[in-house]
């Protein structure tokens, strides 16, 4: 944007207004690339010697166009044959020299040509010489129309045709009709001449003159009309002939600012999260779990110093005659040895005859043992030929090995290999394992003393 002392632009926080007043040329306009919510007001010039004033409308853009050119209008003048206002004015008519020229339109365009227009704001239409009668006020779909003298005043511009021009009183001309984008021309009289058009969408039409030189006068110039393009903009509102001397555009626009906050509350809650959980999870790892519950396992001294599964495995005796020595492994449970065992105490307690007893023990014979210490069957001899048994000859006896006493000897105690101190089941298969013991070992003596002829 260039600069002019006609252009001002201010912004408080997010808020700025640019205003445009009459250069006298096309303007461009760019918007910075953060503005949002644009909104405008465009006044029109007003007509000349105190004419109509400028229309006014007000509207907002649909979406921010790249690059906008703005036009300012500029106000009626007075004299004969007087130039209309910049942008469309309509010349005021002659020959009193006091004639008023119709003020120019203000629009916004997105190029340089009046086909470009985007929005349009009617300038006023100028006043007739004389006692003339005042113009026409500007803006709006269907602008005003000039005041009537003796002369007729021009019809306002609309939005399809310019307005007309006023008829003129006795000797001159008319005025002429209105155009797009550029009133009409003020009628010339031998006294006094009609007001230019105002310029606008269409312009206005030129007032008539007056030829005499009483009363009223010449017509004043009708005003311009305004436009908005709908494809483009809202909300729009027009009002006719607020606006004294030259126009002016005003925009205002708000700048959309991205929130900085939300960088900040990043980066305030990243870094505790990542220092708080690193410590925790390094110090709690499985290591501390692994110590305490491998070594105590492994290290428990009771479960491996028995020693005894290196001696052999219990045998006891089965009494059946038929059978020959057989060895029984004891059941790993404690119960069950007190329940195998009984069974060859009663046999051997039984009031059996004494022949039942000794046979299995005269045919059993181990083989690593001579054959001489084994015994033969014995019979019971007459009264008479029973003589006292010999002391010496009964010690060795009693010495010599038999199978009552290396069954009583194989017969062991069981050994429970638990890492528990003996229950009450252990101690009684114990106690159980020693009276049998003392039983047999009974036996054999009271067996190795009764009197009878012992065979050698």
């Amino acid at each position: 944007m260039p600069a002019s002392a006609s252009i001002v632009e201010e912004c408080f926080d997010n808020q700025c207004t640019i205003t445009f007043g009459y250069t006298g040329q096309i303007e461009p306009l760019t918007f910075p690339a953060n503005a949002i919510n644009v909104r405008f007001e465009a006044l029109g010039a007003q007509g000349g010697k105190s004419g109509g004033g400028g229309g006014r409308v007000t509207g907002e853009f649909l979406e921010v166009p790249a690059i906008l050119y703005i036009t300012v209008g500029g106000a009626g003048g007075s004299n004969a044959a007087e130039p209309g206002g910049f942008n469309g004015g309509g010349t005021a008519g002659g020959s009193a020299g006091v004639e008023g020229s119709g003020g120019g339109a203000s629009d916004i365009r997105i190029g340089y040509s009046l086909s470009s227009r985007i929005v349009v704001a009617g300038g006023g239409g100028g006043r007739g010489s004389g006692l003339g009668s005042g113009g026409g006020a500007g803006g709006g779909l269907v602008a005003a129309n000039g005041k009537t003298g003796q002369g007729s005043g021009g019809s306002g511009g609309s939005q399809f045709a310019g307005g007309l021009g006023g008829a003129t009183y006795g000797d001159g001309t008319p005025g002429t009709q209105g155009d797009w984008g550029v009133g009409g021309t003020g009628g010339y009289g031998p006294l006094h001449g009609g007001g230019g058009g105002g310029g606008g969408y269409y312009g206005g039409g030129g007032g008539g003159a007056d030829a005499d030189s009483c009363c009223t006068d010449a017509g004043g110039g009708g005003g311009g009309s305004s436009y908005t393009d709908p494809s483009l903009i809202t909300n729009v509102v027009h009002t006719q002939g607020v606006r004294p001397g030259a126009g002016q555009i005003t925009f205002s626009y708000q700048l959309f600012v991205e929130s900085p906050p939300a960088p900040p509350a990043e980066e305030t809650t990243s870094p505790p999260a990542e220092e708080s959980p690193a410590p925790p999870t390094e110090e709690t790892t499985a290591p501390p779990v692994d110590e305490p519950t491998t070594p105590p396992a492994t290290e428990e001294p009771p479960t491996t110093e028995p020693t005894v599964p290196d001696q052999p495995e219990p045998e006891s005796v089965n009494s059946a005659p038929s059978e020959p020595e057989q060895q029984v492994t004891s059941q790993p449970e404690p119960p069950q040895t007190p329940t195998q065992e009984p069974a060859p105490i009663e046999a051997v307690l039984a009031p059996e005859p004494v022949e039942e007893l000794v046979a299995p023990i005269v045919t059993e014979v181990i083989p690593s043992e001579p054959q001489g210490n084994g015994f033969e069957e014995t019979r019971s001899a007459p009264d008479e030929l029973v003589t006292a048994p010999d002391p010496v000859v009964q010690d060795e006896i009693l010495q010599q090995p038999s199978n009552l006493s290396q069954a009583a000897q194989k017969v062991v105690v069981p050994v429970q290999n638990k890492q528990s101190p003996w229950s009450s089941n252990s101690l009684f298969a114990g106690l159980i394992g020693l009276g049998v013991f003392a039983l047999i070992a009974g036996l054999v003596v009271a067996r190795r003393g009764v009197p009878g002829v012992i065979a050698s």
